[in-house]
C-alpha cells in the first residue's frame, strides 16, 4: 500500500484516524515533536503583550503626526486669513479714498452749481437792465 492510498483510507475511517492520533499522542518523543511544531505557530502572552505595545505606541505615533499635521494646517489657514483680511483692509481704504474723491468732486459740482446759477442770474439781470432802461427811459421821458 502506498502513501496515498494509506491516507485515503485514514480519510475514510474514523477509527482508523483516532487509532493514529492516540499512537502519535502516546509516544514522548513524537508528542513533544508535535508540541513543538504546534509552539512556534502559537504568539505567547508575551507575544500579545509586545505586540499591544507596539500597537500602542504606533497609535501614538500617529496621534502625534495627525495633531502636528492639523496644527500646521491651522496655522497655514490662519496666515492665508490674515493675508486676506489685510487685503481686505486694503481695499478699504482704497474704497474709503475713492468716497473722499467723489465727495470732493459732489463738492465741485455743487459750487461749479452754484456758480453757474448766481452767473445765470447776474446775466438775466443785466440783459433785463439793458432791455428795460431804455425802455424805462422812453417811457420817463415822454
Amino acid at each position: 500500500m502506498s502513501w496515498k492510498e494509506f491516507l485515503d483510507e485514514l480519510e475514510k475511517d474514523d477509527k482508523a484516524r483516532k487509532r493514529l492520533a492516540e499512537i502519535i499522542v502516546t509516544d514522548y518523543d513524537v508528542r513533544i515533536a508535535l508540541i513543538n511544531a504546534v509552539l512556534r505557530d502559537v504568539a505567547t502572552k508575551q507575544d500579545i503583550v509586545e505586540l499591544r505595545n507596539d500597537v500602542k505606541e504606533e497609535v501614538t505615533r500617529l496621534e502625534r503626526e495627525f495633531k502636528n499635521y492639523v496644527d500646521k494646517s491651522v496655522d497655514d489657514l490662519n496666515t492665508r486669513l490674515d493675508d486676506v483680511n489685510k487685503r481686505i483692509d486694503d481695499v478699504n481704504k482704497r474704497i474709503d479714498d475713492v468716497n473722499k474723491r467723489i465727495d470732493d468732486v459732489n463738492k465741485r459740482i455743487d459750487d461749479l452749481n452754484h456758480l453757474v446759477r448766481t452767473s445765470l442770474i447776474a446775466i438775466v439781470v443785466t440783459l433785463a437792465t439793458t432791455i428795460l432802461v431804455p425802455f424805462i427811459l422812453k417811457f420817463l421821458a415822454l
